[in-house]
């Protein structure tokens, strides 16, 4: 008899939970049509509005869309993140839709996860690896200072960090696929934070000194794992993740957004404080233009999160199909 309640009040536990959502969904499709708005459009949290607006707004200049960061949950509570945008997966219209970081799930291939379900994901980790996108950051430093980055190479610098983890990556990968215990996202995500000081700055030596510390920490672990699991062959998995678009070489583009854009925001405030050290040092501005310069150097985080290049890499141009496909 206890059974059968508890078998009852689950089902009208899930029946209430169902009915919300479904009765939210249409309400947000309501309110975007009484904004004029073409759509509703669920997003994680507010910092993803602007990212996901950009991004609209360069394939659908002429369209509205109502962003919403959070909303109440079954219970009542102001709710953000992914969890909360997948509760209304199964009352997403055309008028009401949800856009969210891939994290894994395009990786270890969430066949739901798709524009057809009226879903939009970024394909990399998060949206913020869209702006860490290496053909834009030397432009990055140079608005924020005006001059050319010459001290800098970002695409050296990415590309053999990218090959550093690539191994590793596809090791974690691996184990997200059968035990994601073995090897972490956390311990994972270690080997993306790189040390940084005053007397010791990430950029002196073309961040080589850097990245050659961080391969031997890599090294180390690679070690570690082949001897420990000596019957795993990741041959076939590297093909499975090359044909989905990951190679040695861009491997940062799907590792956790946060922890990379940490990381690449550091680098441009590095080059941008050297290269206004240089022009100082060579009296090639004006103490007025230095002062100038140094006050908006803050301005770095701005330029960053304007850097998106469209059409230029595969991530980007599976999201551009999506749009197409979804908005016309």
């Amino acid at each position: 008899m206890f059974g059968k309640n508890m078998k009852s009040n689950g089902k009208r536990e899930a029946e209430r939970r169902a009915q919300h959502y479904e009765a939210t969904a249409k309400r947000f499709a309501l309110d975007a049509k009484m904004f004029r708005c073409r759509a509703a459009i669920h997003v994680e949290n507010k910092d993803d509005i602007e990212f996901w607006s950009m991004v609209l707004k360069h394939f659908k200049p002429e369209e509205k869309f109502h962003f919403i960061a959070g909303s109440r949950n079954e219970y009542g509570r102001e709710t953000y993140g992914v969890t909360q945008c997948l509760k209304y997966y199964n009352y997403l219209s055309p008028a009401f839709f949800i856009c969210i970081d891939s994290d894994y799930r395009y990786l270890l291939q969430n066949q739901k996860m798709n524009a057809r379900n009226f879903v939009l994901q970024t394909y990399t980790y998060s949206f913020e690896n869209h702006h860490c996108f290496i053909d834009g950051l030397d432009n990055v430093c140079s608005r924020a200072t005006h001059m050319e980055n010459t001290v800098f190479d970002f695409r050296r610098f990415l590309t053999r960090f990218s090959r550093i983890l690539y191994e590793l990556f596809i090791w974690h990968l691996y184990f997200q696929n059968t035990q994601p215990a073995l090897f972490s996202q956390a311990d994972f995500d270690n080997y993306i934070v790189l040390p940084n000081s005053r007397y010791c700055p990430l950029i002196r030596g073309g961040g080589m000194p850097v990245l050659d510390d961080l391969q031997e920490r890599v090294s180390h672990r690679l070690d570690t794992l082949r001897r420990k699991y000596p019957q795993i062959n990741l041959n076939r998995t590297k093909g499975r993740y090359r044909k989905l678009g990951l190679t040695p070489e861009n491997v940062y583009l799907y590792i956790r957004g946060h922890n990379l854009y940490d990381l690449v925001l550091l680098l441009c405030k590095e080059v941008c404080k050297t290269l206004l050290r240089k022009a100082k040092e060579a009296k090639k501005a004006t103490p007025e233009e230095v002062k100038e310069v140094y006050r908006g150097r803050y301005s770095v985080d701005f330029y960053l999160r304007q850097n998106l290049k469209f059409g230029c890499y595969p991530p980007m141009l599976k999201l551009e199909k999506d749009i197409r496909l979804l908005l016309g």
